[in-house]
């Protein structure tokens, strides 16, 4: 999530939208990989519910870490 939101205010920033299909989807998706969580989530042992609420939690607590970071450390190509 921490790479994604980096590349997110980096395209935003530099105004290369045309990445975005590739890095996003592309490389950020093959590093979490979804059906690793949803596996982890159906098998209560492994995990179950409580798996994915921290999982989701804790993704969007990396984002709001990351976001003010990286748009203070990215600069806006003028």
């Amino acid at each position: 999530m921490a790479l994604a939101t980096i590349f997110i205010v980096l395209m935003e920033r530099r105004g290369n939208q045309d990445l975005r299909h590739f890095l996003l989807p592309g490389f950020c998706g093959g590093l979490t990989t979804f059906s690793a969580v949803a596996g982890l989530t159906l098998t209560p042992k492994e995990g179950g519910d409580l798996f994915l609420f921290h999982n989701v939690l804790f993704s969007i607590l990396v984002i709001l870490v990351v976001l003010p970071i990286a748009r203070k450390l990215i600069p806006v190509r003028s």
